[in-house]
């Protein structure tokens, strides 16, 4: 009996033949847990309190927004819109408005991708060093869950009420999200030039 409890234990977790995994975290169904995802990604969705589904793909930006920000940041905004149903070109304002130009280009060639400065405040510097930076779309994915309440940011916590309510803005216009944004207390500047960045990449 025991050999028999080993043996469907050690096929458990074996991907069926038609079930793949994408680079961006999507995938075919496996039956045994009625949706379509492989047991890696099951895993990734657990890590960044994201599922397959609802973090996959990635959301088109504005053309402007290529010539403004850096392709990491780039990455990232296009995956934070999908992850979160924020509008893309607010989403890369609001990179924009945290970090931009020669200090974008400085913090992609350093490999750090925490484009939304997460962890980073007036007492000090909290989970920076995390391997989760180290990619734009992982990055993006464990923002994502931060945003929603989640606790993926190793050493840091989880956000304020007043930060998670930006995502109830998602599907609304872009003003609402903006002023959302604004109100958050995300920046204690309350992103005063948010919509005039969003004008410029939305064009």
């Amino acid at each position: 009996m025991i050999n028999s409890e080993l043996s469907s234990l050690s096929t458990a977790f074996t991907p069926s033949a038609n079930t793949t995994a994408s680079t961006t975290g999507t995938s075919s169904s496996s039956g045994a847990m009625g949706a379509s995802m492989s047991f890696s990604s099951q895993l990734a969705g657990a890590l960044t309190g994201t599922t397959a589904a609802a973090g996959a793909g990635s959301a088109s930006l504005p053309a402007q927004a290529g010539t403004m920000l850096t392709s990491a940041q780039q990455t990232f905004a296009s995956r934070l819109a999908a992850d979160t149903g924020l509008d893309s070109g607010v989403v890369s304002a609001w990179l924009l408005a945290e970090e931009s130009g020669g200090a974008a280009v400085s913090r992609q060639a350093a490999n750090n991708n925490d484009w939304l400065n997460i962890g980073y405040t007036d007492s000090g510097t909290y989970g920076s060093a995390d391997n989760i930076w180290a990619d734009p779309t992982a990055a993006a994915d464990a923002t994502a869950g931060w945003l929603k309440g989640q606790n993926t940011i190793p050493g840091y916590g989880t956000a304020s009420s007043g930060i998670q309510a930006i995502l109830s803005t998602a599907g609304q216009s872009p003003e609402a999200q903006i002023s959302a944004l604004q109100n958050s207390g995300w920046a204690s500047s309350g992103y005063p030039s948010l919509a005039s960045l969003y004008q410029q990449v939305a064009g």
